[in-house]
């Protein structure tokens, strides 16, 4: 019988692999700071749902204090680093930061293995190690058959962090999530969205204007790469409370290959036969993830 957090997972991939051809578009005619401010824009009231709802079904109904901690350590490690990777991609060619911030779940897999003491079945660890390496050659493959050669130290950094973020996130993530409804969850982040999109803003410099950009389709695109984001994010997080941490976060890092794809019919970027063979091999190990 298939996990129920497989489907979930391929859910929230297509949706972000889908969101990265939109935001390819919308940072470079907009920039970093404007889709962090339309992002905030369009979540918090998402999230503030999610709160009320959390109040009305669960009422005064105590959870572990720590595990609301692992909850607001990870949400707020996923959103900043988020806003990190936006700037990253204004810096930098899309193709370079993908491939490097979408390698994050080998972070994950390892310390969902050594500290939450996930077991892997030897097909499906195969699976994971063909979905990484294979992802992060299309992306470097992609790459070089588009020139995409613009790369700078500081957008090499902010990748890096951002695949820390995510990494390290990921676990306090499934941590909170084995004790915490999902609606919990989601419903802790009108508590941290502010605080972490007020101070990226407030460290840019970002006025009061920001908040409220003449209406384009840029602007649209954001909004739309905002939604969309948020959907994929809630696939995400449930696929993360039904399943393994080390299988669910591996599958999600595939979504550089539907960007591609995505660019391929939509941008009309070339794919060379390395790129096609890469693309078979990433969908091979999805494959070989999915056995039971």
């Amino acid at each position: 019988m298939l996990d129920p957090s497989i489907p979930l997972a391929i859910c929230a991939l297509l949706v972000y692999g889908f969101t990265q051809v939109l935001s390819k578009y919308a940072v470079k005619s907009l920039n970093s700071t404007s889709m962090v401010a339309m992002n905030f824009v369009v979540s918090i009231p998402i999230y503030v749902i999610f709160l009320a709802g959390t109040l009305l079904i669960f009422g005064d109904r105590a959870f572990p204090f720590e595990y609301i901690i692992f909850g607001l350590i990870g949400a707020s490690a996923v959103r900043g680093g988020y806003y990190l990777y936006l700037e990253a991609l204004e810096k930098g060619s899309v193709t370079m930061v993908g491939s490097i911030t979408a390698a994050y779940p080998a972070i994950t897999a390892v310390l969902a293995i050594a500290l939450l003491g996930e077991q892997l079945k030897s097909i499906n660890a195969l699976g994971i190690s063909i979905i990484i390496a294979s992802m992060i050659g299309l992306s470097v493959s992609h790459g070089r058959s588009s020139k995409e050669s613009d790369f700078s130290r500081s957008s090499l950094m902010l990748s890096l962090t951002t695949l820390l973020a995510w990494g390290i996130g990921g676990i306090f993530i499934k941590l909170s999530l084995s004790t915490l409804p999902l609606i919990v969850y989601l419903g802790l982040y009108p508590f941290i969205l502010p605080p972490i999109a007020f101070a990226y803003l407030r460290h840019k410099r970002a006025t009061k204007k920001i908040f409220f950009p003449k209406w384009s389709v840029p602007v649209i695109c954001a909004i739309v790469v905002a939604e969309l984001w948020q959907l994929g994010y809630f696939a995400e997080s449930a696929a993360v409370s039904e399943g393994a941490a080390s299988i669910v976060f591996p599958l999600i890092s595939a979504y550089p290959v539907v960007t591609i794809v995505a660019a391929r019919f939509f941008l009309k970027e070339r794919l060379s036969k390395t790129d096609w063979a890469l693309l078979g091999a990433v969908i091979f190990g999805i494959l070989l993830t999915t056995i039971a």
